[in-house]
């Protein structure tokens, strides 16, 4: 059994989520209040990628197995990190900091293109804390989806119906990230300073490597 001592790194409505107590590479997630539905449809969604002989490891994390904690079940994953070890940061943080939305449309349309490729159905809650932005060097970040992963559909004659599928929903998912509240706020600072007779340009954050 794996002793959890610390404070979680993360929270979600469902579960928590902790560094591994014994490899920092790895985090365990936990539902809340012994409620282990989404663990096990995470466990799903894993057979179904290895099934169809998905790769994991770059826009979705590797799944090590289950384990049992002083907290509860989990199942263990990789911990996200960036390539300088920080742990890497949801999508609206970044948003929620100044950095466009356009900086990630080349690190999004790479998701979209991986799910379509590995006809991964997420779920059509998807939201923008579920994607991770990874710094994989000095110059290049991609996207990691680690909740809502949905399920993996068969490949075969009906695997254009999936895409279909992914595409709606992720037409959909683009939608509430353009309308989402970090991004609204970004367009009403722009429209503040287009009124301002004489701006003053405020300290911008650093732009965002490219997608990797």
């Amino acid at each position: 059994m794996q002793e959890i001592t610390r404070e979680p790194i993360g929270i979600g409505q469902q579960r928590m989520c902790f560094v591994h107590p014994e490899d920092p590479r790895l985090a365990i997630k936990i539902g809340k209040n012994g409620d282990d539905r989404q663990n096990r449809a995470d466990i799903r969604f894993y057979s179904g990628l290895k099934n169809q002989g998905a790769a994991t490891g770059i826009h979705i994390p590797r799944f090590h197995g289950s384990c049992e904690t002083n907290r509860g079940d989990g199942i263990v994953v990789d911990l996200v990190r960036n390539y300088d070890g920080e742990i890497a940061r949801p999508l609206n943080w970044f948003l929620a900091h100044g950095y466009p939305i356009e900086e990630f449309e080349e690190s999004l349309e790479a998701l979209r293109q991986f799910f379509l490729l590995h006809l991964i159905v997420f779920d059509e809650n998807l939201a923008i804390d579920d994607l991770l932005v990874q710094k994989t060097s000095a110059s290049r970040v991609r996207l990691v989806a680690i909740n809502r992963l949905g399920q993996v559909a068969k490949q075969g004659a009906l695997a254009f119906l999936a895409r279909r599928k992914i595409q709606r929903r992720w037409e959909g998912f683009i939608e509430t990230v353009y309308f989402s509240r970090e991004v609204l706020l970004q367009r009403e600072a722009m429209l503040s300073l287009i009124h301002i007779s004489e701006p003053t340009r405020p300290n911008a954050p650093s732009r965002m490597p490219s997608s990797a």
